[in-house]
Protein backbone atom coordinates (compact mmCIF):
# COMPACT_ATOMS: atom_id res chain seq x y z
CA UNK A 1 0.00 0.00 0.00
CA UNK A 2 3.11 2.35 -0.13
CA UNK A 3 1.74 4.02 -3.09
CA UNK A 4 -1.53 4.96 -1.59
CA UNK A 5 0.51 6.76 1.42
CA UNK A 6 2.55 8.39 -1.22
CA UNK A 7 -0.46 9.99 -2.21
CA UNK A 8 -1.56 10.70 1.02
CA UNK A 9 1.82 12.08 1.76
CA UNK A 10 1.07 14.43 -1.45
CA UNK A 11 -2.43 15.74 0.05
CA UNK A 12 -0.74 16.62 3.15
CA UNK A 13 1.99 18.55 1.95
CA UNK A 14 -0.52 20.27 -0.21
CA UNK A 15 -2.02 21.52 3.11
CA UNK A 16 -5.19 19.04 2.23
CA UNK A 17 -7.10 17.40 5.18
CA UNK A 18 -7.13 13.15 4.44
CA UNK A 19 -10.29 12.10 6.05
CA UNK A 20 -10.51 8.66 6.15
CA UNK A 21 -13.50 8.94 3.80
CA UNK A 22 -10.41 10.56 0.80
CA UNK A 23 -7.76 7.55 2.36
CA UNK A 24 -10.62 4.48 1.34
CA UNK A 25 -11.03 6.67 -2.12
CA UNK A 26 -7.42 6.81 -2.55
CA UNK A 27 -6.75 3.55 -1.76
CA UNK A 28 -9.57 2.07 -4.30
CA UNK A 29 -8.31 4.05 -7.23
CA UNK A 30 -4.77 3.10 -6.60
CA UNK A 31 -5.48 -0.88 -6.19
CA UNK A 32 -7.50 -0.76 -9.52
CA UNK A 33 -5.45 -1.48 -12.72
CA UNK A 34 -5.83 1.12 -15.30
CA UNK A 35 -8.82 3.52 -16.18
CA UNK A 36 -11.66 2.98 -14.05
CA UNK A 37 -15.17 4.95 -13.87
CA UNK A 38 -17.07 6.37 -10.78
CA UNK A 39 -19.04 3.51 -10.26
CA UNK A 40 -15.86 0.60 -10.13
CA UNK A 41 -14.23 3.22 -7.72
CA UNK A 42 -17.97 3.54 -5.79
CA UNK A 43 -18.58 -0.46 -5.74
CA UNK A 44 -14.84 -1.13 -4.44
CA UNK A 45 -15.24 1.94 -1.50
CA UNK A 46 -18.66 0.23 -0.47
CA UNK A 47 -17.37 -2.96 0.11
CA UNK A 48 -14.81 -1.46 2.22
CA UNK A 49 -17.55 1.56 4.07
CA UNK A 50 -20.89 1.14 2.95
CA UNK A 51 -21.38 4.73 4.49
CA UNK A 52 -19.09 6.61 2.01
CA UNK A 53 -21.62 7.59 -0.36
CA UNK A 54 -21.64 8.21 -4.22
CA UNK A 55 -21.22 12.25 -3.60
CA UNK A 56 -18.13 12.03 -1.64
CA UNK A 57 -16.39 9.75 -4.62
CA UNK A 58 -17.25 12.92 -7.15
CA UNK A 59 -15.94 15.38 -4.86
CA UNK A 60 -12.88 13.62 -4.15
CA UNK A 61 -11.93 12.72 -7.92
CA UNK A 62 -12.81 16.43 -8.07
CA UNK A 63 -10.33 17.12 -5.93
CA UNK A 64 -7.44 14.78 -7.18
CA UNK A 65 -7.90 16.05 -10.67
CA UNK A 66 -7.62 19.46 -9.68
CA UNK A 67 -4.12 19.07 -7.92
CA UNK A 68 -3.12 16.82 -11.02
CA UNK A 69 -2.92 13.41 -9.03
CA UNK A 70 -5.51 11.83 -11.87
CA UNK A 71 -6.25 12.33 -15.22
CA UNK A 72 -9.75 11.82 -16.64
CA UNK A 73 -10.42 10.01 -20.01
CA UNK A 74 -13.37 9.93 -22.36
CA UNK A 75 -12.96 6.12 -23.39
CA UNK A 76 -16.10 6.47 -25.62
CA UNK A 77 -18.03 4.16 -23.62
CA UNK A 78 -20.35 7.00 -21.28
CA UNK A 79 -18.43 6.86 -18.62
CA UNK A 80 -15.96 9.04 -17.73
CA UNK A 81 -12.56 7.01 -16.65
CA UNK A 82 -9.83 8.02 -13.89
CA UNK A 83 -6.07 6.94 -14.25
CA UNK A 84 -3.51 8.03 -11.69
CA UNK A 85 -0.96 9.94 -12.83
CA UNK A 86 1.47 7.43 -11.68
CA UNK A 87 -0.09 5.33 -14.08
CA UNK A 88 2.11 7.52 -16.72
CA UNK A 89 1.67 9.45 -20.06
CA UNK A 90 0.01 7.47 -22.25
CA UNK A 91 -2.68 7.54 -25.37
CA UNK A 92 -5.32 5.52 -26.57
CA UNK A 93 -6.87 5.07 -30.10
CA UNK A 94 -9.88 3.55 -29.45
CA UNK A 95 -12.18 1.59 -32.75
CA UNK A 96 -15.92 3.16 -32.65
CA UNK A 97 -16.87 0.23 -33.71
CA UNK A 98 -15.55 -2.29 -32.13
CA UNK A 99 -14.38 -0.31 -28.56
CA UNK A 100 -11.17 -1.93 -29.07
CA UNK A 101 -8.73 0.30 -27.43
CA UNK A 102 -4.45 0.54 -28.57
CA UNK A 103 -2.04 2.12 -25.91
CA UNK A 104 0.29 3.69 -27.69
CA UNK A 105 3.14 5.98 -26.78
CA UNK A 106 3.86 9.57 -26.03
CA UNK A 107 6.74 9.62 -28.90
CA UNK A 108 4.28 9.89 -31.69
CA UNK A 109 2.32 13.16 -30.44
CA UNK A 110 5.68 14.66 -29.60
CA UNK A 111 5.76 16.30 -33.32
CA UNK A 112 2.11 17.65 -32.56
CA UNK A 113 2.61 19.20 -29.28
CA UNK A 114 5.96 20.44 -30.94
CA UNK A 115 4.41 22.41 -33.75
CA UNK A 116 1.56 23.43 -31.53
CA UNK A 117 4.08 25.25 -29.24
CA UNK A 118 6.18 26.58 -32.12
CA UNK A 119 3.45 27.61 -34.46
CA UNK A 120 0.54 28.84 -32.64
CA UNK A 121 1.96 29.05 -29.43
CA UNK A 122 0.11 27.24 -27.70
CA UNK A 123 0.99 24.18 -24.96
CA UNK A 124 -1.00 21.25 -25.43
CA UNK A 125 -2.31 19.16 -22.08
CA UNK A 126 -1.45 15.99 -24.16
CA UNK A 127 -0.36 14.03 -21.22
CA UNK A 128 -3.67 11.62 -21.67
CA UNK A 129 -5.26 11.52 -25.19
CA UNK A 130 -8.00 9.44 -26.15
CA UNK A 131 -7.91 9.33 -30.40
CA UNK A 132 -11.24 7.99 -32.03
CA UNK A 133 -11.07 6.05 -35.35
CA UNK A 134 -11.21 2.80 -36.77
CA UNK A 135 -8.90 -0.41 -36.52
CA UNK A 136 -7.83 -2.88 -38.88
CA UNK A 137 -10.73 -5.70 -38.38
CA UNK A 138 -13.47 -3.07 -38.42
CA UNK A 139 -12.20 -1.39 -41.78
CA UNK A 140 -12.02 -4.50 -43.64
CA UNK A 141 -14.59 -6.21 -42.24
CA UNK A 142 -17.40 -3.79 -40.66
CA UNK A 143 -19.86 -5.25 -38.85
CA UNK A 144 -23.89 -4.70 -40.22
CA UNK A 145 -25.58 -1.43 -39.60
CA UNK A 146 -28.37 -1.48 -37.13
CA UNK A 147 -31.36 -0.11 -37.47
Amino acid sequence: MAGTERLIDTLKSRGIRVTPQRAIILAAIEQMPGHVTVEEIYDSVQRVNSYINLATVYRTLDLLRELDLVTEADMGTGATHYALHTHGTHHHAICRTCGRSIEFSDDLLETLTNDLRTRYRFVADANHTVIFGWCEECLIDPPPATQ
